[in-house]
């Protein structure tokens, strides 16, 4: 995945930035405020090509199917992910993910997205990772 790719999927999804699709809490500040927001988790996630790598690297493990996976959104997600691989942000989970070509859905204003994960694939990381002695929340 290249810095042109993200500009790509960012071109596709509106509002799409490092922080997910939007910007937190947006109704408690200003238009414009919002617009510096957007635009800064733009640039941002332009400069993490590296980290949407290791999240499709990571994402190899995790079939896809049709049908969208509502149990778990980007969020939660990214969360399983870093278990393995470190922090990510939102929007890298998502980028990476749909980069990966996974069916996904907006969901109204909603910063996390849901995919066409396999549940059962989800589920055998998160069996792998606590046998390995990594605790996860998001089970």
């Amino acid at each position: 995945m290249t810095r042109d790719d993200i500009q790509r999927i960012m071109d596709e999804v509106p509002g799409l930035n490092d922080f997910g699709i939007g910007v937190y809490n947006p109704r408690r500040t200003k238009p414009e405020e919002r617009e510096r927001e957007l635009a800064e988790g733009k640039r941002v996630l332009l400069k993490s090509v590296d980290a949407c790598n290791n999240v499709c690297e990571w994402l190899r493990q995790i079939d896809k199917i049709k049908t969208i996976n509502n149990r778990h959104s980007s969020y939660s997600l990214k969360h399983v992910a870093e278990k393995d691989i470190g922090y990510v942000t939102n929007g890298v989970f998502i980028t990476a993910a749909i980069h990966c070509d996974y069916p996904y859905r907006i969901e109204g204003n909603s910063a996390n997205v849901p995919f066409g994960m396999s549940e059962k694939s989800i589920k055998a990381v998160m069996r792998r990772q606590r046998a390995g002695g990594k605790e996860n929340w998001a089970v």
